[in-house]
């Protein structure tokens, strides 16, 4: 590499004349930064990332010339060493900490084990401060992400600063008067005379500085003279300089003082700019350097054997940091941490790093006996000090519960799309049965959709409506109208054509994109335009500027009065979520998305945006979900990331399957128990990614996630729900809006760029659902509760309400039971949402004439609700009861009263041949014990003319029940005729019909 020594060279500071006095003392005199993680780094490419970061970044190359740093040219030395990775709690200093940087003032340590690597940043702290040393850490992460780096070229050190902003008032005098927390450490023990130890702690406690200080003045027991050094980039905040440009305030705390005091004293001083006048550290500075060097060693030795110090402490706060933004495809931090310096000087360093909403305190302190059990005890007190009831837990539940770290996402959806578009076109975008499609492919389709759009009056904020199966046709109609300014809003072909024409109408679509084969059951008087009849490009494509807050899709929810609500998110949304999770499942260029979903839900977003703003592919599952489908997803597609619901995954988990090369495995939409999170940790074995994920449509699809390392107990209460994404805060409220303390149910809020813009047409509900917090803050309101667990994540623990989650599927009992009331016959309904070990279910009660029987309702019902709606279980009740106020009794309904169902057992249909609906042979056994299984029903329900709905079935379960049946009976060359005679049957899945199917697959019989 090039010198730039021209470009790039200082002269040495006081402070840093100091510190090279003292680095003899205390080698390697360095502050470090250790990101751990999983995934296998590539040192060949670490070391092209450190050389381009450091020329971007010039202060990790510079050497002492005389008087002066310069600007070596040469890029840092990347040591690649063998084994678990640096260990604070060894009884000897970790020896990667402890190494001499050599020749060169930085260096970069890469430990590798067979999964894992731990990158450690070491620099000398004459030349780097901590925030200098983050500012070339995450520019060598961007560079191994393929990003530019942003550079810290300003050669500007401390006294530039100091010279420049000016000073007043007299430095401090330092005399060696004061105790140590940890007490006289004596001779050092043989391996050296100090030691490192790390705690986490949950949560981010507002003046962790001061509350630290508080404890170390209670537990010495008199007036402690605490060292906070000051980042001098306060005074400049758009410098970008990787310089020392850290000033220490001294503080006096005396013991008993409030924390508070203590925080108001720091913010007074640096105020008064007090770090200014410390410049040469007491007058140390101004001493010749073997003078220099013989106070500081001999200030070591009084302080060990008599502790008398010059300060009792250095608290230092490095700021706060997100593994996102020092992870990499491959290898996805899980823990940063800030290393202080070792120094005789004083006798402990605490440094404090916020990292995803945990505190990480790092301390370096001289060895010595008892010292470090003395240590121990320290650290449990300001662990406690920083989660106080009432004060610290108060204040991270309350601002906030959970956090995701800083945000900086940009751009658009389409913008995001068309970067890849344009960097890789050849790259596959789509994968499907028909074969691979490109991006730029994919690209050139949304161009022309998009300009037919603009040409059919379509404009920038319009809602157009999107009618196709899981088909490439689907995907480009989407990026189209994205392309176009407009929102999509993707409908369901399963769903009922009265839902279409009733969402449709309520969206105010101003147009709808459908395939040929599904337009007919558009009935909203609105233009329909085919996708099978538009051009593959565009000669003069339309570019119609976007913004972030533009709205990217409508998605609708279930709603409490009988009618769906669309949810209007927008493309920051979108940018956000993407880039939320993108470490977490390891998105990138390798992914292969698979998308089974309803095209109508927000998981479908999950499958469409992920790969695509990525660089990496969606693979369309455009079959019907069965055993047939899921075992191709699972281990013909090349699909490699999936989302499930944990109902879903219950049944793949039982279908004995052998996946192929999966990554990532994201299970969300219902609550997950610890027993199916066991099972499919224990399925897809240790290299999978398996994630616990949670998001409202509101949030933009998912915003918290825990991921899932080993195997859960099985016992186990819950599995968390995690932490947020980058940007989004969660917050634990009561019905008050106060916070509740830590491991306290309350009220889920988020707050962040992942919000949705409120629901479209309705400002009532969005008034109500979308609130301001105290202090003015907008958040969502869930509606689900939750606690905070004592190692910052979340727990879910129910709803406010009576909302259930079925297959993934958020519904309001109200809507299912607002279209049970129009039934003919039905005089009086309620809905209940109960939830099981897998999902929720749903439970309706009637009132209803003898003549009603289970089959009319659940035709009635699944002509105008999607599958999902329509209830497991429908029981007749003489009236519905009633609370003394009037209301709906619902813990009666679920007791002896109710009958079983109403009309269990259907009567046989005309057209079923008797000889099968009465005869008892050995394949009706054999469907029979499986149906008896799959329902945990009493054999005697299960008769011929038995519906496998009415006795209690649900289309997964019916999944599940085919699938058994294929293997048993049907046999594998026959499973396809057998899934389609049954495909699409919702009712009247009568024992009959299933074993009349299964006999006409196993025999070859043609397709009626």
């Amino acid at each position: 590499m090039t010198s730039t020594l021209a470009q790039f060279e200082r002269p040495i500071s006081a402070t840093e004349w100091l510190y090279l006095a003292g680095r003899p003392l205390a080698e390697p005199f360095a502050i470090q930064l250790v990101v751990a993680g999983d995934g296998v780094l590539d040192a060949d490419r670490l070391v092209d990332a450190v050389a381009a970061a450091s020329a971007a970044c010039p202060g990790a190359r510079l050497r002492r010339r005389g008087e002066r740093w310069v600007d070596s040219g040469i890029a840092p030395a990347v040591t690649v060493l063998a084994g678990p990775g640096v260990d604070f709690a060894a009884p000897d200093a970790d020896p990667v900490l402890t190494r001499g940087l050599g020749d060169g003032t930085a260096e970069v340590v890469l430990v590798r084990d067979r999964d894992t690597s731990t990158v450690v940043f070491r620099v000398f702290h004459g030349v780097m401060d901590a925030r200098g040393l983050a500012l070339w850490a995450a520019d060598v992460f961007r560079v191994l992400r393929g990003e530019e780096p942003i550079g810290a070229p300003d050669p500007t050190a401390d006294h530039d600063l100091v010279a420049r902003i000016g000073s007043s008032g007299k430095p401090t005098t330092l005399m060696p008067t004061r105790r140590s927390p940890l007490g006289a450490s004596g001779s050092p023990p043989k391996q050296g005379p100090f030691l490192w130890r790390h705690r986490s702690v949950p949560g981010v406690a507002a003046a962790s500085v001061a509350r630290i200080s508080a404890v170390l003045a209670d537990v010495v027991g008199e007036r402690i003279r605490v060292m906070i050094p000051v980042d001098l980039r306060r005074h400049d905040p758009a410098l970008r300089s990787t310089a020392n440009l850290a000033l220490p305030l001294f503080l006096d705390v005396a013991p008993g003082e409030p924390w508070s005091k203590t925080h108001t004293r720091i913010l007074v001083h640096m105020a008064e700019k007090r770090e200014l006048a410390e410049m040469d550290n007491g007058g140390l500075a101004r001493l010749p350097a073997p003078v220099a060097r013989a106070v500081l060693r001999g200030a070591h030795r009084l302080g060990a054997h008599a502790d008398r110090n010059v300060v009792s402490a250095l608290v230092s706060h490095a700021g706060q940091v997100s593994t996102r933004d020092l992870s990499v495809p491959g290898f996805r931090a899980t823990t940063v941490r800030a290393v202080p310096v070792h120094t005789g000087l004083v006798p402990v360093s605490f440094v404090v790093l916020e990292c995803d909403g945990t505190t990480e305190i790092t301390v370096s302190c001289r060895a010595g006996a008892g010292v470090d059990d003395r240590l121990g005890a320290v650290l449990d007190r300001i662990a406690a000090a920083l989660t106080a009831p009432g004060e610290s837990a108060a204040a991270t539940a309350l601002a906030p519960a959970a956090r995701g770290g800083p945000a900086s996402s940009t751009g658009t959806a389409d913008s995001r799309f068309r970067d890849h578009a344009r960097a890789t076109p050849e790259a596959v975008a789509v994968t499907s049965p028909g074969g691979e499609h490109s991006y730029a492919e994919l690209d050139g389709r949304a161009d022309a959709i998009a300009t037919a759009l603009h040409d059919h009056g379509v404009r920038h904020g319009d809602v157009v409506a999107v009618l196709a199966g899981r088909s490439v046709a689907a995907v480009a109609a989407q990026l189209g109208v994205l392309r176009a300014g407009a929102a999509f809003l993707a409908l369901d072909p399963k769903h009922p054509v009265e839902r279409h024409a009733g969402i449709v109408a309520d969206s105010g679509a101003a147009l709808v994109l459908a395939e040929r084969d599904r337009a007919a059951s558009v009935l909203a008087p609105v233009p329909v335009l085919l996708l099978d009849d538009l051009p593959d490009s565009a000669p003069e494509p339309v570019r119609v500027p976007i913004t972030g807050d533009d709205i990217a899709y409508v998605t609708y929810t279930s709603g409490s009065t009988g009618r769906p609500k669309g949810v209007r998110v927008s493309h920051s949304g979108v940018v956000h979520f993407v880039d939320g999770v993108t470490d977490w499942y390891g998105l990138g260029p390798r992914t292969r998305f698979a998308h089974h979903h309803t095209p109508a839900a927000d998981m479908a977003c999950a499958a469409f945006f992920s790969p695509l703003l990525t660089g990496g592919a969606v693979t369309l599952v455009p079959d019907d979900t069965s055993h047939l489908s899921l075992r191709h997803m699972l281990c013909e597609s090349g699909a490699n990331t999936f989302l499930f619901t944990p109902s879903l995954l219950d049944v793949v988990l039982r279908l004995e399957l052998t996946p192929g090369p999966v990554r990532t495995v994201v299970v969300g939409g219902e609550q997950l128990s610890p027993a199916l999170a066991a099972r499919a940790r224990d399925f897809f074995g240790p290299d999978v990614r398996l994630l616990n994920s949670y998001g409202p449509a509101e949030v933009s699809v998912v915003c918290t996630s825990h991921v899932v390392d080993a195997v859960p107990d099985p016992v186990a209460a819950t599995v968390p729900i995690g932490r947020p994404t980058a940007g989004t805060d969660a917050y634990l409220l009561d019905e008050g809006g106060a916070p509740v303390a830590p491991g306290e149910v309350g009220e889920l809020y988020f707050t962040g760029p992942q919000l949705a813009g409120g629901y479209l047409g309705r400002p009532d509900l969005t008034a109500d659902r979308f609130v301001q917090l105290a202090d003015g803050v907008r958040s969502y309101r869930t509606g689900d509760l939750a606690r905070l667990l004592p190692d910052g994540s979340l727990d879910f623990a129910g709803r406010v309400d009576g909302q259930v989650k079925v297959r993934g599927n958020r519904v309001e009992p109200g809507e299912v039971r607002a279209a049970l009331e129009r039934c003919p016959g039905v005089s009086a309904a309620a809905v209940v949402g109960r939830r099981t070990e897998t999902g929720g279910v749903l439970d309706a009660y009637v009132v209803a004439g003898d003549d009603v029987d289970d089959a009319a309702v659940r035709a009635f019902l699944s002509e105008r609700l999607p599958a999902y709606m329509v209830p497991t279980h429908i029981r007749r009740v003489a009236e519905m009861p009633l609370t003394g106020n009037g209301k709906l009794d619902v813990s009666r309904l679920s007791g002896a009263d109710a009958d079983p169902a109403v009309d269990t057992v259907v009567p046989t249909p005309p057209d079923t041949d008797p000889a099968t609906s009465d005869t008892v042979d050995a394949d009706l056994d054999r469907i029979a014990a499986i149906w008896v299984a799959v329902l945990s029903v009493d054999p005697s329900a299960v008769t011929p003319s038995a519906d496998f709905f009415a006795l209690g079935g649900d289309s997964l379960a019916s999944l599940e029940m085919l699938a058994q049946v294929s293997r048993t009976v049907v046999g594998r060359a026959g499973e396809a005729g057998f899934v389609a005679r049954l495909e699409g049957l919702v009712q009247q899945m009568t024992l009959a019909k299933v074993r009349a199917a299964a006999v006409a697959a196993r025999d070859g019989a043609e397709l009626p």
